[in-house]
C-alpha cells in the first residue's frame, strides 16, 4: 500500500506540474502619491511592467476614490491586480461594525464590479499596531471585518473579483489608553506575562475566521537612522525574531502570504541621531540600501509561500533634503530626485511575470450538482477535481475505498490550495454516494423481510 501511495503522489505531481512552472513571487510598487501618473512614469522611464500596483486611499486625505478607480481602469487596464487599502476614516471598529462607513464601502465595491477590476483588498490594516481607532478592540474588530465582507457579497463581489487581505503590523503593540498616532504603546510578544494578564492584544486575537480571509498580509521596515535612533536589521532578523515569530505565526494560518508594505532606509551609523549625518550617509552610502534590497529578494525567494511583495516606494523627504516626521528615505525608484536603485531591478527581474498563478487565487464560482444538491465550487479547480477523481477511480472501486484514499491524501497535508479544495469536495461527493448506497441496501433488506 505504501508503494501505491507513493506512485499516486508521483502521478498527481506530474499531472499538476503543467499548471504553472514557477514558485517565484510577484513584485509590485505602491504608487508614490497614489496616482496613476506615477506608475505610468515609472513603467515608461524604466522599461518595466508591474503586475501588481498598490494604492492607499485614506479618506483622511480626501481621496476621490471612485474617480481614482476610473483612472486606474482606463489608463492601467484590467490585466493586472490592484492592491488597494482603504481606511474607515477615524471610525472605531465598533462604529464600522454598526455601519458608520457602509456608504463608502458599498460605493467602492460597486465601482470594482462595474470596472471589472481584480483587487486585493486591505482595510482596517495594522489593527495590532495600536495607532488607529480600530486598534485594541479585537471583538468589535472581528465583527467589523465580517460586516465589510458581507457588504462585498451584497454588492455582487466574490472571490473571482476580490481577495480579502488580513494585514497586520509585524510587531504587536497595544495602546495605553485611547489608540492614536501619538499614544504610548506596549510592546507585546506571544506568551509574555502581559499577554497572560490580558493586557496585550496580539494579531491572532483579531482574526475573524478563515471564511473571511483570503490572504495573510503584514508590513515591516528597516528604519535605520533616517529619522530616529532605531536599529539596522535584515529582513531575516525582523521576520524570524525568536520572540516575535512573525513569519511563523503568519504561516500558521495556512493561507497565501503577501507582504503589504516593506521598505528600507539607506542610513546607518553609530551614535546618536543627527540629520546632517543622515543626509551625508544618504548621499554617499547607497550600497547599504542595495545590500538590504538584495537580502529582501533572497529572503522572499527562500519562502515560496510568500505569494507577493509590495515595496512602499515613498520618500516624503525627497532624498533627505528635509526631515519629515515619521518618514525615511524608503523609495527605490524615485523619479522626483532621479535616484533608482539596482535593487529595484533585482527584485523586479527575479519576480514572476505570468499572472496565471496569482489569478488562480481569484476563483470564479461555479455551481455543480452532487447527488441532486447544488454545490458551489471555484471554477478554476474543476480540472483538478476531475484529475484526482480519475486517479482515485483507477485504484478504488467502492465509495468506502475512495474515501480511504481521500483521507490518505489529506494526511499528506498538501500546500497547494487547489488540491486541498478538490479533496474536500471529493470527500463530500463520495460520502453522499456512499450514504445513498447504504440507504439503498437498508431498503433492500427491509423489502426482503416483507
Amino acid at each position: 500500500m505504501k508503494k501505491q501511495i507513493t506512485q499516486f503522489f508521483l502521478l498527481l505531481l506530474l499531472s499538476l506540474l503543467g499548471r504553472w512552472t514557477s514558485n517565484a513571487y510577484y513584485f509590485g510598487l505602491k504608487s508614490f502619491d497614489d496616482t496613476v501618473r506615477n506608475i505610468k512614469n515609472i513603467e515608461e522611464q524604466l522599461g518595466v511592467y508591474l503586475p501588481i500596483v498598490s494604492f492607499i486611499f485614506d479618506p483622511r486625505e480626501h481621496h476621490n476614490v471612485l474617480l481614482k478607480l476610473e483612472e486606474i481602469a482606463e489608463h492601467l487596464g484590467t490585466n493586472r491586480v490592484y492592491h488597494i487599502s482603504i481606511s474607515p476614516n477615524m471610525y472605531s471598529a465598533k462604529e464600522v461594525a454598526e455601519g458608520a462607513f457602509d456608504e463608502q464601502y458599498l460605493s467602492f465595491f460597486k465601482e470594482i464590479k462595474e470596472k471589472n477590476l481584480k483587487v486585493i483588498f486591505r482595510t482596517m490594516h495594522e489593527m495590532n499596531g495600536g495607532r488607529y481607532p480600530r486598534s485594541s478592540d479585537p471583538e468589535n474588530f472581528k465583527k467589523a471585518r465580517i460586516h465589510v465582507w458581507n457588504l462585498s457579497r451584497i454588492s455582487g463581489l466574490y472571490q473571482g473579483d476580490i481577495l480579502f487581505d488580513f494585514s497586520v503590523n509585524h510587531r504587536d503593540m497595544t495602546s495605553k489608553g485611547i489608540p492614536s498616532q501619538t499614544a504610548e504603546l506596549i510592546q507585546c510578544k506571544p506568551g509574555s506575562t502581559l499577554e497572560k494578564q490580558d493586557i496585550c492584544r496580539i494579531r491572532e486575537d483579531y482574526y475573524p475566521g478563515d471564511e473571511y480571509v483570503d490572504l495573510m498580509g503584514f508590513t515591516f521596515y528597516n528604519r535605520g537612522k533616517a529619522n530616529s535612533n532605531r536599529l539596522w536589521l535584515t529582513p531575516e532578523e525582523i521576520l524570524l525574531d525568536p520572540e516575535r515569530k512573525t513569519l511563523e505565526r503568519i504561516q500558521a494560518k495556512g493561507k497565501p502570504i503577501i507582504i503589504d508594505e516593506v521598505g528600507t532606509t539607506t542610513v546607518w551609523y553609530e551614535g546618536a541621531y543627527s540629520f546632517e549625518k543622515s543626509r551625508e550617509e544618504y548621499l554617499y552610502h547607497s550600497e547599504r540600501k542595495e545590500l538590504w534590497l538584495n537580502q529582501l529578494q533572497t529572503f522572499i525567494s527562500k519562502n515560496p509561500e510568500i505569494l507577493a511583495a509590495i515595496y512602499f516606494n515613498v520618500d516624503y523627504t525627497k532624498g533627505l533634503s528635509f526631515k519629515a516626521i515619521g518618514e525615511a528615505d524608503r523609495a527605490i525608484a524615485d523619479l522626483s530626485v532621479g535616484r533608482v536603485y539596482q535593487g529595484f531591478f533585482n527584485l523586479y527581474q527575479n519576480a514572476e511575470e505570468n499572472l496565471n498563478r496569482l489569478l488562480f487565487y481569484f476563483w470564479k464560482n461555479k455551481i455543480i450538482t452532487i447527488d441532486n444538491e447544488e454545490t458551489i465550487i471555484p471554477e478554476n479547480i474543476e480540472k483538478e477535481i476531475n484529475l484526482i477523481s480519475q486517479l482515485i477511480s483507477k485504484r478504488a472501486e467502492s465509495q468506502e475505498e475512495k474515501l480511504k484514499w481521500i483521507k490518505k491524501l489529506q494526511s499528506a497535508k498538501f500546500k497547494d490550495i487547489a488540491i486541498i479544495k478538490s479533496l474536500e469536495i471529493l470527500e463530500i461527493k463520495y460520502r453522499k454516494e456512499d450514504n445513498k448506497k447504504e440507504t439503498g441496501r437498508e431498503e433492500h433488506r427491509e423489502d426482503n423481510k416483507e
